[in-house]
């Protein structure tokens, strides 16, 4: 990268755009930030460096308003932050790039760029595609076309962090944070960013940009400010600046910064460890590599040209083609458990997705990859397990303040530290690292090369794949350069530089071979793993079923059997996308049988014939205040952090309690002829069916074209992203609670029709039933995927499996079989769509 005048040099002569005073965080065990203070102006580029874990990310998310400072203040565009609230930030004028893209997985580019931006600035809902594209057009280049309309869970590490950076962008932001955005960007993808960080300098945006890789700071930025522990330790004028002091003062000493040496090559080869011929996948062709004991190996080459694909292919995570030895043994290709079994560890490039397990702690995290090691009789012996791992965290010096701690609240490179551990702990014949120092440190980048060697000058062998061609020269025996998917070039020995590498990926003259093309998902594959597959699937198993039924009873076709099965269809179906709505949000509800039996109950006592008109109005009140204050019962303990199945189970067991309280036994006299409207037809076909179907049309578009919908699925997606975007999380949830109160109380109205009394078990198979209807419809029980369409349809099908039960003759046992089988087969079906790499 050609080095430029850095931005700004104006700093002086512009007002303060973001002041961070006096901020101190503690942790558990830890002080994060102590007494750091921190002013950035407008139109500079504040360079923010240390080592993983000095408090960098922590510092910049006070000043987002996603994390809660013990002591200090936030002040941006000379208004104070009073109480942290990354949406009240973002209204100010602040937008951030994170570490981890802060990008809900269910929801599409275009929805997280406009989910993410004030609302003033906020596009219509129509809009957002035409919208996103245009945020995105300067990263569309050559055969890469970023596609709005796509999931972010179908997205590959960079074209996320390109979104990330879109989304900031799309703000227009007075102050901009930038927390590593280049990790995982070709060379390419880093020139457009510094290009439009000095476009946004130039019209006066304040900056702050924090990276491990000391020449972008030094090429982009104004001033710089180390962190060391918690503490500021510098401030340093760019201009003056030279990596050696940036990295002394980082680190408090002088830092050596050569590579550990190389094998010898004097010595004899043995016999290999790895052997591949002829292997070809999706992105790359007749791939041979043959690897020695003590040899590591890189694959290096222009970003997108095979690289990744390769490594990814021995290692089983991809499908592909041709024979792969490890040792003397044959090896499965595009198996992982095959690969791991012949001695090969495999470290992602993308920690968070594949690396670690973020709620597990790192003691978890480290051994269990080796748990067979540890276990007597299949019983894991906690005090081996713990030995082993307290001396690969000693000799990794992973800083961490327990064994068990969450290794999802450690620095990056500590957490990168663990992911080898658990490569290393199985003592692997091959090593295959993508990536392994992404996001570190230089301390600990040069940690891991030295790791990296002592494990191969110990028999094994290593190949990597690295975007930065001086680490593969100072750590590669040999390098092979890939273009097109095509080694074009080895270099061996003093030829590995990063020059050669260069120089032969550039002047490369192979043509992708035919069947070696860019991937892209066909509209069926994309249709398949959307959220409207599964309703038109299950919409087509109801009508073959229909189909069938007719065909065996004359009676089937009758209106007098079509009304009674849409009656029963409509109840559920409220019932279902009462259970959707609460679900799409990241929760559950059991509540909702025994809710609508006890609004069946009370109703038995307030809507009773012979009431005045004033009365009935008031009982009618009564049933829609109690559905919302059960709705907002089940919410309200989520705020304390309790499980919603837990918190709905407690509310299902009391109000099936209440209800029999009140009614042991069937009693009293439902006036139905308030509800009369309900019981009307067109034709065959009841009013009340119309008004479920409607109404699940009216949701499903609130659903995917308002804020609301967008914000529902963004929380059930990833809650604690959708709260770094600005989105108020307890209010979103606490919404879909009450709607789903209101949706149970039509259900109950429905069900009041057909009990005419207080039946205190009318509604209590309503709760299975209707989760069952959602996940025949493929709502995702996790949250963030569904639609109300697949409720309806759900409900649908199940009408029909118990009506066709009843017509053809057959046991009533086979509806409970039939609603079991099919329930397993669409929960298999759907996650595996939906998991499916597309490949067309």
């Amino acid at each position: 990268m050609e080095l430029e005048s850095p931005v700004g040099r104006r700093g002086d002569q512009n007002a303060v755009a973001l002041r961070l005073s006096g901020i101190t965080k503690r942790y558990p065990g830890v002080v994060a930030l102590d007494d750091v203070s921190l002013e950035v102006r407008a139109g500079e580029v504040l360079g923010l460096v240390g080592e993983n874990g000095a408090g960098k990310s922590t510092l910049m998310g006070i000043g987002a308003g996603a994390t809660d400072a013990d002591e200090g203040t936030v002040e941006i565009a000379g208004t104070p932050l009073d109480r942290p609230s990354p949406d009240l930030a973002r209204d100010l004028g602040l937008a951030i790039v994170y570490q981890e893209p802060a990008l809900m997985p269910d929801l599409t580019v275009a929805e997280n760029l406009a989910i993410a931006t004030a609302k003033k600035r906020r596009p219509g809902w129509w809009s957002t595609t035409a919208w996103a594209n245009q945020a995105m057009v300067e990263w569309t280049r050559g055969e890469r076309k970023i596609d709005p309309t796509l999931a972010v869970r179908d997205l590959g590490p960079d074209i996320r962090f390109i979104v990330e950076i879109s989304k900031a962008l799309a703000q227009e932001p007075k102050v901009l944070l930038l927390d590593e955005p280049t990790e995982h960007l070709a060379a390419a993808d880093v020139e457009i960013l510094f290009g439009q960080i000095r476009r946004l300098a130039a019209a006066g945006t304040a900056i702050v940009y924090i990276s491990h890789r000391i020449p972008e700071v030094l090429e982009i930025c104004d001033r710089i400010s180390v962190l060391r522990d918690g503490l500021q330790v510098a401030t340093l004028e760019a201009a003056g600046a030279t990596q050696d002091s940036i990295v002394t003062s980082i680190v408090g000493r002088s830092l050596e910064t050569e590579f550990p040496p190389k094998r010898d090559p004097g010595l004899p080869l043995g016999e290999p460890v790895l052997e591949a011929k002829g292997v070809r996948s999706d992105r790359f062709v007749d791939f041979d590599l043959t690897i020695h004991p003590g040899e590591i190996v890189g694959l290096a080459g222009v970003d997108g040209n095979g690289q990744t694909e390769v490594i990814r292919a021995l290692a089983g995570m991809i499908p592909a083609k041709g024979e792969l030895r490890v040792g003397n043994r044959s090896v499965r290709l595009g198996s992982s458990a095959a690969a791991a079994d012949a001695g090969v560890a495999f470290i992602p490039s993308d920690r968070h997705r594949e690396g670690i397990m973020s709620i597990l702690g790192v003691r978890e995290n480290l051994a269990v990859g080796n748990l067979a090691e540890y276990a007597e009789a299949g019983f894991v012996n906690s005090r081996t397990e713990r030995a082993a791992v307290k001396e690969r965290i000693d000799a990794l010096a992973v800083k961490t303040p327990t064994a068990d701690t969450k290794v999802g609240s450690l620095s990056g490179g500590n957490q990168q530290k663990v992911v080898l551990g658990r490569a290393l702990e199985r003592e692997p014949k091959v090593i295959l690292a993508d990536e392994p120092t992404q996001g570190v440190d230089i301390g600990a980048r040069l940690e891991i090369f030295r790791f990296l060697r002592e494990a191969v000058n110990d028999g094994a062998g290593a190949l990597i794949v690295a975007s930065d061609g001086a680490e593969l020269e100072g750590l590669c025996d040999r390098t092979l350069v890939l273009s097109r998917g095509q080694v074009v070039r080895e270099l061996a020995g003093a030829e590995v530089t990063e020059q050669n590498m260069t120089e032969a990926a550039l002047t490369s003259t192979t043509s992708r071979a035919d069947d070696v093309t860019i991937r892209t998902q066909s509209r069926l594959r994309r249709f398949l793993r959307g959220d409207l597959a599964p309703p038109a699937i299950v919409l087509a198993a109801t009508v073959g079923l229909a189909a069938y039924t007719t065909t065996q009873s004359s009676f089937f076709l009758t209106g007098a059997a079509f009304t009674g099965i849409l009656t029963l269809f409509a109840a559920l179906a409220f019932a279902s996308m009462a259970q959707q709505v609460v679900m799409i949000g990241g929760g559950i509800d059991l509540s909702v049988g025994p809710l609508m039996g006890f609004l069946v109950v009370i109703s038995s006592f307030v809507i009773v014939p012979g009431k005045s008109q004033p009365l009935l109005i008031l009982g009618w009140a009564l049933l829609v205040a109690i559905a919302l204050l059960v709705g907002f019962v089940n919410w309200f303990p989520t705020l304390m952090k309790v499980p919603p199945f837990l918190t709905t189970l407690v509310t299902y067991t009391a109000l099936q309690g209440l209800s029999l309280l009140f009614r042991k036994t069937v009693g009293g006299e439902i006036n139905t002829d308030v509800l009369t409207s309900l019981l009307k037809k067109i034709d065959w076909f009841p009013w009340v069916a119309v008004v479920a179907i409607v109404l699940g049309f009216v949701l499903e578009y609130t659903l995917r074209r308002t804020a609301w919908g967008v914000k529902l699925r963004a929380v059930g997606s990833d809650p604690e992203h959708a709260h770094a975007v600005g989105i108020r999380v307890a209010r979103v949830q606490l919404s879909s609670y009450l709607v789903g109160g209101l949706l149970v109380f039509l259900a109950s109205l429905v069900l009041m029709t057909q009990v005419g009394a207080g039946d205190p078990t009318a509604g209590i198979t309503y709760t299975l039933t209707s989760i069952t209807a959602v996940v025949l419809g493929g709502a995702s029980i996790f949250g963030g995927r569904g639609a109300f369409i697949g409720a309806l349809a759900g409900a649908a099908l199940i009408g029909q499996i118990n009506a066709s039960v009843s017509f053809l003759g057959v046991n009533t046992a086979w509806q409970t079989y039939m609603l079991g089988i099919l329930t397993l087969i669409a929960a298999g079906a759907y996650s595996r769509a939906r998991v499916l790499r597309a490949a067309d």
